[in-house]
């Protein structure tokens, strides 16, 4: 009876032991990742931008899978496209979240260096397109002209490196992200490109922004798979001055 004992008791503290490592890998794994994105996040805000943004052009393609992804919860409010900064590369990271604030989703994309697309903007600057066309108000007020979205790059592109801090602040405050509305990222989807390119531009207010374009095969997507005309995107929300949530 004490050999029998004995034994469950060894069991037992086996499985203590057990569980408590479990639960200190769990922590450990948390922490990291929160000191991961802490440092992400925290990198962008102390970050010399007139190394990072060298006036060269910079793309991030990002894949259907990915938007599809963040869109894939029941309670997605906004999506939040957030800079940050690792081994001195400006990466995005793409974060659905839901109306307290809470993170549902993130996916990260890498800058594509062999990516050019503000020449190709240049010669389809002309074409035009009709917001009207869109039933979707939210959708609507997102929509970027193709001339838009080329002076946008353009002057970005054309930006002094002295005035870096200013353009991409709000108030004295570095901008912490762009957020968009879910259905404006589902009729991105629905282009159904190859991917939906996400560039840097200057806004008419001469701030930084982001700029959207559906890429298939490397090149500017001028018309959805079901003949309709294409479009880009922009008038993300940055926060600050516009967090909601924080």
């Amino acid at each position: 009876m004490k050999i029998k004992h004995f034994t469950q008791i060894l069991i037992a503290l086996g499985f203590l032991l057990s569980t408590s490592c479990q639960q200190e890998e769990t922590v450990s794994e948390n922490e990291n990742q929160s000191f991961t994105e802490d440092l992400f996040a925290k990198n962008w805000q102390e970050a010399d931008l007139s190394s990072i943004f060298t006036g060269k052009e910079m793309n991030y393609p990002i894949s259907i899978t990915q938007l599809e992804n963040v869109l894939d919860h029941k309670d997605v409010y906004q999506i939040r496209f957030v800079p940050g900064v690792i081994d001195e590369e400006l990466l995005v990271k793409i974060i659905s979240i839901d109306v307290s604030g809470n993170v549902l989703a993130e996916e990260l994309v890498e800058q594509n260096k062999d990516l050019q697309i503000s020449n190709q903007l240049n010669g389809i600057s002309t074409i035009g397109f009709n917001r009207e066309l869109i039933s979707d108000p939210t959708v609507a007020k997102h929509i970027l002209r193709f001339d838009e979205a080329a002076e946008y790059m353009n002057s970005w592109g054309q930006k002094s490196n002295q005035d870096i801090n200013e353009v991409t602040s709000f108030g004295g405050m570095r901008v912490r992200h762009f957020s968009i509305e879910p259905n404006v990222v589902s009729h991105m989807i629905d282009q159904r490109a190859e991917f939906i390119n996400l560039s840097w531009g200057l806004n008419k207010n001469n701030k930084l922004t982001t700029v959207f374009l559906p890429v298939t095969n490397s090149k500017i997507q001028l018309t959805t798979k079901n003949g309709n005309s294409g479009s880009a995107y922009d008038f993300t929300n940055p926060c600050p001055p516009e967090c909601d949530p924080n």
